[in-house]
């Protein structure tokens, strides 16, 4: 059975995504069980050699995929390999074109680079693609100012325009916008305690996607609570909230820097759907012709949905064993839909 792990109360949630609670946080002395088994784990399947997208020269990051007509658009971030893992702070925003969504896919376009605007003059990183009414928006972290901006185009091939202040406080967020125009999002943030830097992700809300955002509840509310936590995905499923994201430190699942899943009815309550990760460093991954592959780690998960509302990949940004650039891995899922 799962449990209550965060208690957060979200206000002007509409009627289609549920009441709003007001359940309790559990007691600290309450013991915790979870499920020994993890149904999104078993529907991973293995992975085809087209579905890792590798690029001469440059380390990938931060995948992020949208159908339109006939073909997938990949957008991730990048920058040389010449500067190292370090170089990601001056990274730029490319997009990528495939007939499937496994690939192999097709360098197209640097999408966004460093600006002038003075949130992005840096690096532009961590991009998410999706659309909004007629408009395709695009979000991603400015470098130096570690917020989230957002870009439009009428296209998916742009032009594109960056809006010229950043929209969202916190930096790598998941976005989800309501059919009414209002937005829920949940990212990370980065208090000092005691002289160690954390990562904890809170939830934030606005009556519009263009914002303001405001922190729901207050400003010490953490979600989920205690866990060092970072690179959540979102999307809205059988009534209920599913949220991805990277177990920084192991505590959650024991496994550092491994995938984990969370879901909510109302988007402030998430409970941990099982401590058994849904990706970690420790599996190897299985090929569709055979054989497996091992990494040092995985981050930055992002969800392919389909429009029946069943999830038919999970993309992460993989750490080679290998002294070699990062990639993309697109690992089919079979057509897992969240139970609430």
């Amino acid at each position: 059975m799962r449990t209550i792990i965060a208690s957060l109360l979200l206000a002007g949630i509409t009627a289609a995504f549920g009441q709003t609670s007001t359940l309790p946080p559990l007691p600290a002395n309450v013991k915790i069980s979870y499920p020994n088994r993890n149904p999104l784990k078993e529907a991973l399947q293995p992975v085809p050699a087209s579905a890792i997208f590798k690029m001469e020269g440059y380390y990938l990051w931060d995948p992020s995929v949208i159908k339109v007509g006939d073909t997938y658009h990949l957008f991730t971030s990048r920058w040389p390999a010449s500067a190292g893992m370090a170089g990601w702070k001056k990274s730029e925003v490319i997009r990528s074109t495939s007939a499937s969504l496994f690939g192999p896919y097709q360098f197209k376009e640097v999408v966004l680079s460093p600006t002038n605007h003075p949130w992005a003059k840096d690096g532009t990183h961590n991009p998410k693609i999706m659309k909004v009414g007629s408009k395709y928006l695009l979000y991603h972290l400015g470098i130096p100012q570690w917020k989230t901006g957002f870009a439009f185009a009428d296209s998916i091939e742009g032009p594109w325009t960056p809006v010229a202040k950043p929209v969202i406080s916190i930096n790598n967020p998941a976005l989800l916008v309501r059919p009414d125009g209002s937005a829920y999002a949940v990212g990370k943030f980065k208090p000092t305690e005691q002289g160690v830097l954390k990562y904890y992700m809170r939830a934030l809300e606005a009556a519009n996607y263009l914002g303001p955002y405001k922190v729901v509840k207050d400003e010490s509310s953490r979600l989920p609570h205690g866990f060092e936590l970072e690179d959540p995905t979102i999307w809205w499923a059988n009534q209920q909230y599913n949220v991805i994201c990277t177990d920084m430190k192991a505590k959650v699942t024991g496994a550092n820097k491994s995938v984990i899943y969370y879901t909510s009815k109302n988007g402030a309550d998430y409970e941990l759907y099982s401590q058994i990760p849904v990706w970690s460093q420790n599996d190897p991954v299985p090929l569709a012709g055979g054989g497996e592959f091992k990494v040092k780690g995985v981050e930055r998960p992002q969800v392919y949905v389909n429009e029946q509302g069943a999830v038919t990949a999970l993309l992460v940004s993989v750490y080679p064993t290998e002294n070699i650039p990062t990639y993309i891995v697109i690992r089919p899922v079979n057509d897992f839909v969240p139970k609430n």
